[in-house]
């Protein structure tokens, strides 16, 4: 008997338990509802003003992507020669300093008109991340440890040195930001102008310049000189008085021993020098090597390119927040009214 009262009580406790479940369920789906009955009320009470924000929104932002200027930037890869990179630098703010102050006569010079550089900016940076830039530096000291070994070399010497060089030097991004699409690419073509009309580096260029096409000529002349050698001693190695020594040596008669293995090796030398300093003639015709010289595009502003959306979301928000501080004024004022 007791057995039957237990069950029916744990029975009659589930049951309870589970109405009271669904209770909570219907309670809450219908504060939900209430919720979005009120949300629903209080857009249709407002329709009128969330619809005019909305528009005036689109319109500003409209009115800013018009009347707003674009901002352009031009960007200069170059490359320094003649250890010039420092004097870039300094030259890049020099002119940047000129352009804050607005110094007329520096402008006036160079034939750049003053009143045509509004908003007018230049900035350098290396291209090179940090990474890239320590190991260069280790490779260079790899390389400066190897020179220790070929001090009494001239030509192994000169080939790392050339290297070294090579590895050390950096390219570097100039931007020049302006907001004149017609005089923007102009004055930037004026002040690259500028940059390398340096006396000091133009003297250097020039002898480096002669010395490159000296050497050139010089090297052109003994590979000729060679030529002919290995062409007689070619014909001669037709004729009967002819006899071969050793490996790639050749003997005359009343005459010396020539290696034409050792002569053939210094033409390649001398060819492959010539090909080197034709490509550093070729990379080297300015102080400041220009490698692209960009068209002028249009900087994007994360703002206005965003703000047919942002701002009309703004005016919308700011409008939530001031019903919000309305609604809780108004309770606040109840409670106080019923206390």
């Amino acid at each position: 008997m007791a057995d039957q009262t237990e069950t029916t009580t744990t029975g009659d406790s589930g049951e309870i338990d589970l109405e009271k479940l669904l209770q909570l369920f219907r309670k809450g789906l219908k504060r939900i509802f209430r919720g979005i009955l009120h949300l629903f009320l209080y857009l249709k009470k407002n329709a009128f003003k969330l619809v005019a924000l909305i528009a005036i929104g689109i319109a500003i932002a409209l009115l800013l992507t018009t009347f707003v200027d674009k901002k352009l930037k031009t960007e200069v890869i170059v490359k320094p020669n003649f250890a010039s990179k420092d004097y870039l630098y300094d030259v890049i703010d020099e002119i940047q300093a000129n352009i804050r102050s607005k110094d007329t006569l520096f402008f006036n010079d160079i034939g750049i008109d003053i009143s045509g550089m509004r908003g007018f900016e230049v900035s350098i940076e290396p291209i090179e991340n940090k990474e890239i830039d320590k190991e260069k530096t280790k490779q260079n000291n790899e390389y400066l440890e190897i020179l220790q070994n070929y001090k009494d070399n001239d030509f192994v010497l000169e080939a790392i040195r050339s290297e070294v060089l090579k590895k050390a030097v950096l390219t570097h991004r100039i931007t020049f930001s302006h907001k004149n699409p017609e005089k923007g690419e102009e004055y930037v073509t004026k002040l690259m102008r500028y940059i390398n009309d340096n006396p000091y580096f133009t003297e250097i260029k020039r002898v480096s310049t002669e010395n490159a096409e000296s050497r050139i000529a010089e090297n052109t002349e003994l590979i000729g000189q060679i030529d002919e050698l290995v062409a007689n001693y070619a014909k001669q190695l037709a004729a009967d008085n002819r006899t071969v020594g050793r490996e790639g040596m050749v003997l005359f008669d009343e005459e010396k021993e020539v290696d034409v293995t050792a002569l053939l090796a210094l033409k390649n030398r001398l060819i492959k020098e010539i090909e080197e300093k034709r490509m550093e003639v070729s990379e080297q015709k300015e102080a400041i090597n220009i490698i692209n010289f960009g068209k002028a595009q249009v900087v994007k502003k994360q703002f206005l390119n965003k703000s047919l959306f942002m701002v009309p979301a703004i005016l919308l928000g700011m409008f939530f927040a001031w019903s919000l501080l309305v609604y809780l004024n108004r309770k606040s004022q109840e409670l106080i009214e019923q206390s």
